[in-house]
């Protein structure tokens, strides 16, 4: 299950705000905690001070925390690769590097004596590499994209896409950054116009930006700006709802369908659906109760989910007008009784189709989320919202 996290910078927060914070964000299921550990000024006390507060505060809702450094910040610690004590003294569960040294110094701090995690920028893959050559450990390191505080700046999707294969084939997990959509809610730095790592989803709906980084493979989310409001936080909580649900078996699967049918625990991508007003509860109940939508082996011209046609053989789904000569990119058909193997199967169209009476028209995607469509390739999960 991809896991949630909030951003803090407790330089700019009381303790107090930290506390009712990390209160709320752990009611939702939130779970850990970014902040950036060479951003404060102070003493080496003063800023020993300062994160030992908020890992405290953290710790006391079962929540870990993450802290961003660099090089310069190593040295006003008095820290070195061979010894990362003083992270531990802060709180620290994970130690993010935000730019490595590109030497053995690096394989030093992934393979720590303390026992930390350590994050490692997801963007600098050929650096990954080597660490990797020279001996770090795997099962510690994190790949950690970086949030982008300037408009314009953010990476793209495909960037994100193809280096979580690579982290994926190295039995490495990754996590990105997604913005709150509050006013005035700020990161690190005297910037506030959102906080993502993706450019694109800068200013999507929260439950959207999830979406989008769960479809791209990412296994941590984090909001890098504070504070997010409640309603931010019920939206993530909502959506994590549609995206992990239960499939129930059935006696009529026959062996080797088991295989292919989501069966059990599922993650899924929910798509909103904004549904014809006349609708059958027949097929209602195959958009949204039947769980085991996902993707058949081609989807150049429709993502066809096929696996409704065995549980809803004996029901009958009768023919109904619909007055439009072609479908398009993002309506949504279910095969009616005009072709009786097929009856129940559901159709998200990609490319223009005829209308030839044995699809009925249910709907269509949200347009906001089309781009969703290109991520449901062969056997991925997906599911729909009503709008």
């Amino acid at each position: 299950m991809i896991q949630l996290g909030v951003s803090l910078y407790p330089e700019q927060e009381t303790l107090q705000q930290i506390e009712d914070y990390l209160k709320l964000a752990n009611s939702y299921g939130f779970s850990k905690v970014f902040t950036s550990l060479f951003s404060v000024e102070g003493t080496k006390e003063e800023i020993i001070g300062y994160f030992r507060n908020l890992s405290d505060i953290a710790h006391k809702y079962g929540m870990q925390v993450y802290g961003d450094c660099n090089a310069r910040f190593f040295m006003q610690m008095n820290a070195s690769p061979d010894d990362l004590s003083i992270f531990k003294q802060i709180g620290l569960d994970v130690l993010r590097l935000d730019l490595m040294f590109n030497d053995e110094r690096d394989v030093a701090i992934v393979n720590n004596k303390e026992g930390l995690g350590v994050q490692l920028n997801a963007s600098l893959i050929p650096a990954v590499k080597r660490i990797i050559e020279l001996g770090g450990d795997r099962s510690k390191i994190i790949g950690s994209y970086n949030f982008y505080p300037l408009r314009n700046t953010g990476a793209d999707s495909q960037s994100i896409l193809e280096a979580n294969r690579f982290f994926k084939s190295e039995g490495m997990k990754t996590q990105i950054f997604i913005s709150s959509q509050v006013r005035g809610s700020h990161g690190p730095w005297p910037v506030s116009d959102g906080l993502p790592t993706i450019e694109e989803d800068r200013d999507l709906p929260v439950g959207l930006q999830l979406r989008h980084v769960l479809a791209l493979g990412c296994d941590e989310v984090i909001f890098g700006n504070a504070f997010v409001s409640e309603a931010e936080f019920k939206e993530i909580a909502d959506t994590m709802k549609q995206i992990y649900v239960y499939g129930e078996d059935r006696p009529f699967y026959f062996p080797g369908i088991r295989t292919q049918i989501p069966i059990g625990d599922i993650e899924r991508i929910p798509l909103t659906i904004e549904l014809e007003p006349d609708v059958s509860d027949t097929e209602k109940e195959i958009l949204f109760d039947f769980t085991k939508h996902n993707s058949s082996e081609y989807t150049h011209i429709i993502i066809r989910s096929r696996w409704g046609r065995f549980d809803y053989r004996p029901i009958p789904i009768e023919p109904r007008n619909c007055d439009k000569e072609y479908f398009e990119e993002g309506d949504v058909l279910i095969i009616n009784g005009n072709i009786p193997r097929y009856k129940g199967e559901v159709h998200i169209v990609r490319k223009k189709i005829k209308n030839d009476g044995s699809q009925n028209y249910v709907g269509r995607i949200a347009s906001s989320e089309l781009f969703l469509l290109d991520y449901l390739h062969y056997m991925v999960n997906f599911g729909f919202i009503p709008q």
